[in-house]
């Protein structure tokens, strides 16, 4: 490869002695910096430290893999690239051929929607993008389309060009009917093609354009081109200026993102129909981002998406922050406010946002403890640490870990060690009450005489039939208020009743501690049971517990789709407590014992140690997504 013809399709170049300069495309920059040397192949910008070869250069420009630029470039200069195996070659090629059949449909149809909107047939689509404001030069960069009314348009167009029905159908843009036959899924409605980082149509999504029944937004469904989990609109648009800014907006809406475009703010992207996932954050990383701004308007569902965002934002270690439209009479949107402010307007408002933990922690502060958390209750600032722990978990352990707990600690006024053993489930041992030595019993009830061995006489507590003390109905209270990972795994299984198999498979009711909660689980794992219901059986504990189900399953909580991940990874913490305990006792009694270490002893504690190994292991794949 002739690297300077490479990387001057990228970046003006002009020859400086022996090497080609030019404007660093990593990084902006107005005083050429970035240095291409002929001799070694190789590039490297004295402005920001990027340098490589021709192959990281594509890589970083155009987020794609290492083989995937490798083949691209072999194929320009006609080298053939072999497989591992023939096996291997027949199922690569296989999907490859697939791919491009897929790819070939849908930019065939992007560009007859697209020539449909510009035609005397898109006259009402044109009419509908001009009142929300979109101008000629975002339509075009876009590349908005019209789908047409009828049910059998599409195909019919996209066989003349050579594209069969079997490739369109895969694309997702048809729908089979039970007798075999199909017709269009998009029929009537402004189209917005969605493509991936390298610039290449590989889904859609529609937009109905008056009061049409149905659903106002339909997207392309799940297909071997279309994941909608790694896909963000706008990406290979925003690509250049997430990379010069290392920063990337967040939005809802496709209309959002080409607003902020048009309004100049570059680095715009939003996810497709789904909540921010650790996949669209490795697109974003692949772009150099370091900083993700979500932005959207003051409604309940804006005010729900950090929370969301931060599930995969925390432990990616990507900084996150929350900017928030002013919240009126009238719904803004985020493309609402670039028309009626324009970019000065859009940049002061990303300016004001708020670090994303610190706006989790005051909308849970807030929620739970009003304007006043320092001086709140004490049931109330646990309920806001419940509504937090999920959250603070996400955080990487060490230094961000740390610094959101001393903020949640700081903002409710609690200390800092009891906030870091509430959050680890962690309790204080129990301390037995000491016998009262008197010649009368006390006068409160539930006390009896009896003898103390070694002593002359004292008093003892005992529990009647019937009539629970003071003191165990505190320590059900406690463990309700102050929930370790087995009653995290009871709130998720009381959340979604259809975990039952899986709270089964866990051995759920075994990690909880006997008594109601064991019980409840127990039941809910024999039959369906309503979340009130379930609440309702615990008594003292339904509140706590229910402000723990809230916190989970309302805004800030966890989404279903990864319950039952959530569910598995607490019951395993709860069993790995367990068995650590297990161990303590078991040490305990090997050092009371001396040597030989009794065979019973010895084969407890290497069943217990192979126990937690399988459990850590266990913890550790969860944990990474395996």
């Amino acid at each position: 490869m002739d690297v300077v013809a490479l990387i001057g399709r990228h970046v003006e170049l002009k020859r400086a002695g022996r090497t080609w300069k030019g404007c660093c495309p990593f990084h902006g920059e107005r005083t050429p910096s970035f240095h291409v040397y002929t001799e070694d192949k190789h590039y490297k910008c004295y402005g920001c430290g990027e340098h490589g070869n021709v192959f990281t250069f594509l890589q970083k420009l155009q987020g794609k893999e290492f083989p995937e630029v490798v083949r691209e470039l072999a194929a320009e200069v006609g080298i053939e690239i072999p497989e591992a195996d023939a096996q291997e070659t027949a199922e690569a090629q296989r999907r490859r051929k697939e791919r491009n059949e897929l790819q070939a449909a849908c930019e065939a149809a992007a560009r007859y929607w697209a020539a449909r909107l510009g035609s005397r047939w898109g006259k009402d689509a044109r009419g509908y993008l001009a009142s929300r404001g979109v101008a000629e030069e975002q339509v075009k960069a876009f590349r908005l389309g019209v789908a047409a009314p009828g049910w059998d348009d599409l195909l019919p167009r996209l066989k003349e060009k050579g594209i069969g029905e079997a490739a369109v159908g895969k694309a997702g843009l048809l729908v089979e009917k039970d007798d075999g036959r199909s017709y269009d899924r998009f029929r009537g409605r402004l189209m917005f093609p969605i493509a991936g980082l390298d610039g290449q149509v590989i889904g859609f999504g529609g937009r109905a354009m008056g009061e049409e029944k149905g659903a106002k937004y339909l997207n392309t469904p799940e297909t071997p081109l279309y994941k909608k989990s790694r896909v963000l609109y706008g990406l290979d648009l925003a690509r250049e200026a997430i990379r010069k800014t290392r920063t990337a907006v967040l939005v809802e809406g496709y209309f959002d993102v080409i607003g902020l475009h048009q309004a100049g703010v570059k680095n715009a992207v939003a996810v497709c129909g789904t909540a921010l996932t650790p996949e669209h954050v490795e697109l974003l990383k692949r772009c150099d981002c370091r900083e993700v701004t979500v932005l959207f308007d003051g409604d309940s569902a804006g005010l729900a998406a950090p929370a969301k965002a931060a599930a995969a934002l925390f432990p990616s270690g990507l900084a996150g922050k929350v900017a928030l439209l002013p919240a009126g009479d009238a719904k803004l949107d985020p493309d609402d406010f670039a028309r009626a402010h324009g970019k000065a307007g859009v940049e002061a408002l990303l300016a004001a946002a708020l670090p994303l933990s610190q706006f989790l922690i005051d909308r849970a502060v807030e929620r739970t403890c009003g304007a006043e958390p320092k001086t709140a209750a004490l049931e109330a600032k646990l309920a806001a640490v419940a509504e937090l722990a999920p959250l603070v978990k996400l955080a990487p352990e060490g230094l961000a870990r740390g610094v959101f707990e001393e903020a949640v600690a700081r903002k409710l006024d609690l200390d800092l060690e009891a906030l870091r053993h509430e959050l680890a489930g962690v309790r204080p041992a129990r301390v037995e009450e000491p016998p009262t030595q008197a010649d009368e019993p006390p006068s409160e009830p539930g006390w009896s005489s009896s003898s103390v061995s070694g002593a002359g006489g004292g008093w003892r507590r005992e529990r009647r039939p019937g009539q629970a003390t003071q003191a165990a109905t505190s320590r059900q209270r406690v463990q309700a208020v102050l929930p370790g990972p087995a009653v995290d795994a009871l709130s998720l299984l009381i959340a979604w009743g259809d975990l039952a198999p899986v709270a089964a498979d866990e051995n759920l009711p075994a990690l909880l501690p006997a008594g109601p909660l064991a019980e409840l689980a127990r039941d809910l794992i024999r039959e369906p049971m309503t979340r009130e219901a379930a609440l309702a059986r615990l008594a003292e504990a339904a509140e706590p517990l229910r402000r723990r189900v809230e916190a989970l399953t309302g805004p800030g909580g966890v989404e279903r789709g990864v319950a039952e991940r959530l569910l598995r990874r607490a019951a395993i913490k709860a069993a790995i407590g367990a068995v650590v305990a297990q161990q303590e006792r078991c040490n305990a009694r090997i050092a009371r014992g001396g040597s030989p270490v009794a065979d019973d002893l010895r084969i407890e504690a290497e069943v217990a140690m192979r126990r937690r190994a399988e459990l850590e292991k266990r913890l550790r794949g969860l944990e990474s997504g395996g």
